[in-house]
Order: C-alpha cells, then structure tokens, then sequence
C-alpha cells in the first residue's frame, strides 16, 4: 500500500483548532496514515494525539478519541484559563510577572553589574584625558600651587590634543574592522565584534565628555531635549536599530563613568573613594551570581512554554504533579555534573514521554524546528539556517548528505522529550529566527532583555556525560576565580588603603574576561577538530559567559560538525507547513493542512509556494498541476485569483521525485505523488453550497448524526459566527451570536 503523510503547519492555537479538526474527520474515516510531520501550532495537536495515543495502548479508539477533542476544546486557553476563574487570575499573575523579571529585574542586574569595574578602569587608562587636564574638586590638594598661566595652558592644550587622539583612534579602529576585518580570512568570523567593541570604546571615552562639559551648564530639561532624540534616532532607522539597545546601554554606562571620572555626586549622595570602593565589592557580588540569573532567563522562556503546553494538552500521566512531569533544574542549565557516567534506562511506564517511546507507535511522528547559525559549508550563500527534523527515526537536518553522520550517535530521540519537541518547534520568538532574521529589527534588544522562547541543546550530550568529573566541575572554579580578583582586592583595599589594590583587582578581572572572550571567538565546526577547537567547544558548553557571548554576537558553525550548542526555534522560521520532511520521504500521498492567519489570499499562496521552491532546491522535487500545467500559474487560476464566495478550501497538485544520476550530472525521476493542501476560508469567500449540508448528509460515511441543538444544523460556518469571534478562549468575550 502506498504511503501516506499528514503534514500540520503553524499558526498557534488558531492552527491548532483548525489541524484538530482535519485530524478527527481522518480518524473518523479511519484513514491509514503512516507520517505525521508538524510545526509549531499544528503541534499542539500532533504532539497531544501522539501522547494520548501512546497511553491508550498505542491504539486508535473513538473512546479516548471523544475523551481527547473534547479536552483540547476544553484547554483551548493554554496560557491563560479563564474558564476556569481561578486559574485565569493565577495565570494572568504569572503572565505579568514573568516579563518583569525577565525584562527588567534580570537585564538591570546583569547590565549594571559592569558599570563600576568599567568606570574604574576608564578613569584609570583615560581620566585625566577625558577631563583635559582639569583638577577635580576631590583631587584640588594635588594641585601645584607654583604652576604658572603659561604651564597651565600648554597642560591644558596637551591634554586636548590628546583627547583628540582617544577620540578618534576608536572610530577609526572601528571603520577598518568594518571594511576591512571581512576582507582577511582570519578575521572575518570576528569582525562584527570588533566593530561594535571599537564602537563602544568611543561611546565610553567621548560620552562622559560630552554629558560633563557640554551639558554641565544648560538646565535638566534642555538635557533631555538633547539627550533623548539621540536615543529615538538609534530606533527610527533601520540601519542603526541593530544596535539600539546596546547605544542605551552604553548611555548609562557613560553616565556612571562621569560620575567616577569628574567625580560628581550621584544623586543625592556626595562622590567618595570609599563609597565608590563599596560599589565595586557590590559589582563583584552580583557578577557572581550574574551567571546563574542569567541562565536562568535566557532558558526560562522556554520552559514556561513547555510547561503551559504539557500542562494543557497532554494526559494525566504525562503532565505529572502540576504539569511538572519532565521538567527539573537541568533545563535552566546547558550542563550539569553527572556524578554516574552510566546512562539508567527508565522503565517507569508513567514516565514523560520521549521521542524514543514513540518507535513503535503509528504514524511516526515528526517535530520541525529550525536550528540557526549554522552552515554545512564554508560558503557565504548558503543560509546559517536550516530545518531541523526530530522524529523517533532519528535528529539530522534536512539536507543532510547520506554520507555525513551529524549528529548520529550524539544527540537521540531518547535525549528529546516530546513536550521539549513541541515546545521547540513553536517557539515563534527568539534571538536568531532563522529566514525572518533578516527581517528583524530588535534583535539586539531580544538579547538584551532575554526575550526568547527559543531552545538550547547540547549536541552532544554524551560526550558531556562521559567527562571526567573534574572537568565537570571545573567550570563552577572558573566562574568563582572570574570574579575573585574584584572581592580579593576590595577587601585588601578596606584593611589595608590605598588604590593600588582595587586596580590590580578590576584590571585582572578585565583580563580574564577579555580572554573568556576571546575563546567564545574561536570558529567551530570542523569535520576533524583541533585541540583549540575541542577546548572552545568544551568552554562553549560549560561557560555561561561565553555562551551567552556567543548568542549575542551570533558566531556561526561552519563545517560539517554541528555546533557544541543547538540554537533551535520555530519549525516556521524555516517553512511553516511542514511537508518537506515528507517530500523527502518520497511519500505517494500528502495532506497539508494550512491553519495559519493569512491577512489575504496572496499569503495561502506565498506560504505554499516557498515550501514548494525550497523542495526543488533541496530534495529534487517537481510540481505540476493535477493536469499538467505549471505550478504557479495552476495555484494562481485555481486557489488565489478567485473572486469571493468562489473561493476553494483544498487545492491539488502533484510531485515529481527525482534522484542524481549517480554517473552523470543528470537526474532521473524515481516517483511522483498527489499532494492535497487545505486552508481555511472565510464563510463568505469560501465556496458556498447550494444547499446547507445537515450533520446527517456530512456524517454518512461513518453513520453519525450530531445534536443540531448542541452542534448547529451543519458543518457549514457562517459569516455572523466567524467575526463574534475573538483571539479570547472564554465564551462570555466573544460577540453575540
């Protein structure tokens, strides 16, 4: 019998309703499907009915099929239950408070945690530059009473034309890394970072001077008339709204600088060397502990996702105490020490379900996400992006070479749970988006405040089990030794006195820092590693720093071998019908259902038409209409260009497959296929019957009627139902019928 593919798109929980019910009809039907494939939104319901089979002894029932629709009705309202009161007002709680800490708290933490240190080193390399030769009130006994006007003068006139120098030196550092870095070969993966560090240098040294003596003797509010254009100026523009966020950030940095290097009081409080000493053992505090919150938001995301979605839609059994069943500590943390080098099986038969334990389980389920920075090739042309198939049979990308293992024997589906599979492929928002990154205008600004539902996995999970405990913890030293200079040197600096102390301890820190940096630079993705590879892949995994800096930045895996770290997000950022891991199973029938929100009928065909044109590219596929005539124009005249109330539900075409000639440059076709595509349609664009259709008439082939009082007449929509509806999942917000 020829095989047959289910393909679920993304759209959230209006894709999610709409895949539901073309998956109850199929079942009803009890067609033989042998592939589900789904993306994002369809895999809420691809996911649930995967669970919800696998508890029910792998079987199909109209039992649990009835018990199953009607609780994915029931919880329609993943992230926030208001029918159910209570849980509406916990929800709506958590909502709130959720994007405080991530947004604020945490960001506010970890960004302030670096002013002091970098103020101090400032004033220490360049104060006296940046004050152009200027005695500071704190330091006016210095002064040299016999300086005569002539001496003071040619001080002061020195000092300017050094402060020419700093100025200038960065902006002209950062104009050469930004056109000539990516001519040189060694260069070229760190060239966006060194302009924006040369960038920041110059904000660091010129704000200060700038905000002192420019703006020192015009009223507060003229300040903020001048100040604050700048900052809308970084966010109007295209150009420069990459970098808003970090202009901002480096705003109060500069703002701190003064306040160390003009030794200007802050605030209410007097400047002292003292108090500006207790701030740097402060700083040393929270850059202690800044690992820790700051993993935990770049991951909390995540995991909220997955256990709202777990919690909603799977059963009991899989949900566990409060929808918690899979979820630990580990998940907020890229690696934790495995004190038992030994993999344990778990044969608990209530445990969370991983991709493995739908083996034998039909169809085989497939979860599309798209895995982001990184490349196969060296090749500038080819896309950092590319869908990433996770299906029981296996994890690998989608245009993986037969001959290339990836991550075969690395990264498994017993590694994935299937909530953690869901999740990931509808994490709509992240730091890279794959094909919509170059559409992003704030990605900086997602970094910056951790805005992201995106997951990161180890590639290679074993490996990491299988080290040495002592590499295992060494990574908690490192974090601790970062920070110590900072703590050391303050306390040597409260018993002892004198500056001397705390710069040995802030330029140390620096120092190390800067060479924590440098190895989150170091290329990988090598078919055959070096050993300075093999040591950033291990720093990559086990560093927090470097690994946030490598997100940040976006360093690319160029090569075959994957990257120590999976940035993975939205199966959609990618192709959001999820029908080309079914093309590329040669599949003779596929249904794709299209529940997204499309604004008009161009949408249905551009989103149908991109997953078409990537096939052809990467899997060897030709389409024609079902009689033969070009693909584009058959899709034009018979789905799109239709006027209103003559608009079709369901499209067919057909697939050519084809393989290379294994002698030659030629290909020769080796299958074809019937694909059908469905989408929803407006009830009044939609084609309309003649006659309304009851339950009785549409229900015939499986010999049910449905209760009109319970269920309407028919199955047919219309107008006046569809706009009542709102995005809200409580009847009492919807209009009245």
């Amino acid at each position: 019998m020829a095989k047959a593919g289910l393909a679920f798109s993304g759209g959230g929980v209006r894709s999610a309703a709409f895949c539901s019910g073309v998956l109850r009809r199929l079942l009803q039907r009890e067609t033989n499907l042998d592939y589900l494939s789904c993306v994002s939104g369809g895999g809420y319901t691809g996911s649930a009915y995967m669970d919800w089979k696998y508890r029910h002894g792998k079987q199909d029932s109209k039992d649990w099929h009835f018990k199953f629709f009607n609780h994915l009705r029931e919880r329609s309202g993943i992230f926030c239950d208001w029918q159910r009161p209570i849980h509406g007002v916990f929800d709506c709680t958590v909502l709130f408070c959720l994007p405080v800490f991530v947004t604020l708290v945490v960001p506010f933490i970890l960004w302030s945690a670096y002013a002091c240190p970098l103020a101090f080193a400032v004033d220490y390399l360049a104060g006296d530059i940046i004050r152009g030769g200027i005695i500071t009130h704190c330091d006016s006994s210095a002064l040299l009473v016999n300086e005569t006007v002539s001496e003071c003068e040619k001080r002061r006139e020195r000092k300017a034309i050094e402060r020419f120098l700093l100025f200038g030196a960065p902006l002209v550092l950062a104009f050469a890394s930004y056109f000539i870095a990516p001519m040189l070969p060694g260069l070229k993966n760190a060239s966006s970072f060194l302009t924006t560090s040369f960038g920041v240098i110059f904000g660091l040294v010129f704000l200060p001077w700038f905000f002192h003596d420019v703006l020192e003797f015009i009223p507060d509010w003229m300040r903020v008339l001048i100040i604050l254009p700048t900052v809308v100026l970084w966010f109007s523009f295209p150009v420069m709204r990459k970098n808003a966020t970090l202009v901002v950030i480096v705003y109060f940095y500069a703002y701190v600088i003064v306040y160390r290097v003009y030794k200007k009081s802050f605030s209410f409080y007097p400047y002292t060397d003292h108090f500006f000493a207790q701030q740097l053992w402060a700083s040393g505090l929270l850059l202690w502990i800044s690992p820790l919150i700051g993993t935990i938001q770049q991951r909390l995301g995540h995991v909220y996702n997955r256990w709202r979605l777990q919690k909603a839609l799977f059963t009991p059994t899989s949900r566990g105490l409060c929808g918690c069943a899979g979820i630990s500590f580990r998940n907020f943390f890229l690696s934790c020490p495995y004190f038992d080098h030994k993999q344990r099986v778990n044969l608990d038969p209530e445990r969370p379900l991983t991709l493995e334990d739908l083996e034998n389980v039909k169809p085989i389920f497939i979860s599309n996400a798209a895995v982001n920075r990184w490349r196969r090739t060296t090749s500038s042309t080819e896309p950092d992006y590319e869908a990433l198939i996770m299906s029981p049979q296996g994890i690998e990308r989608l245009d993986r070479p037969a001959h290339e293992r990836e991550l075969e024997g690395k990264l498994m589906p017993e590694d994935i749970y299937l909530s953690d599979a869901m999740a990931t492929s509808a994490a709509a928002v992240d730091h890279h988006m794959g094909a919509l990154e170059g559409e992003e205008m704030f990605k900086d600004l997602k970094v910056t405040l951790g805005i992201a539902m995106g997951n990161s996995v180890v590639s290679d999970p074993r490996h990491v089990r299988k080290l040495n405990i002592c590499l295992q913890i060494l990574p908690y030293f490192i974090e601790i030794f970062r920070v110590s200079p900072l703590l050391i040197s303050y306390v040597f600096y409260h018993n002892f006195g004198g500056d001397d102390y705390l710069t040995f301890g802030v330029f140390c820190f620096f120092l190390l820092l800067l060479l924590l940096t440098v190895i989150a630079l170091i290329p990988t993705g090598s078919a055959n590693p070096s050993r300075v590879e093999r040591m950033a892949r291990y720093f990559a995994v086990h560093i927090p720093y470097i690994s946030y800096v490598r997100k940040t930045i976006g360093i690319l895996n160029l090569g075959p071998s994957p990257p120590p770290v999976l940035r993975l997000s939205d199966g959609g950022h990618v192709e959001n019908l999820g029908i080309l891991p079914l093309l590329r199973l040669r599949l003779k029938r596929i249904i794709s259902v299209y529940g997204g929100c499309a604004a008009s009928e161009q949408a249905f065909c551009n989103t149908l038409m991109n997953a078409l044109e990537m096939a052809r590219k990467k899997l060897r596929c030709s389409f024609t209409g079902m009689d033969g005539r070009d693909i584009n124009e058959d899709i034009r005249i018979n789905f799109v260009e239709r006027s209103p109330g003559n608009q079709p539900r369901s499209y067919r075409f057909k697939v050519q497959y084809f393989d290379k000639d294994p002698e030659g440059d030629g290909d020769h076709m080796v299958g074809e296929a019937e694909v059908l595509f469905i989408a929803p349609r407006h009830p009044n664009k939609g084609i309309k019957m003649t006659q309304p259709m009851t339950w009785k008439e549409a229900l015939i082939d499986i010999n049910e009627n449905l209760d009109e009082g319970h269920w309407g007449t028919g199955p047919e929509l219309h107008a006046k139902e569809v706009d009542r509806l709102t995005f809200c999942c409580c009847e009492s917000c919807h209009g009245d019928a």
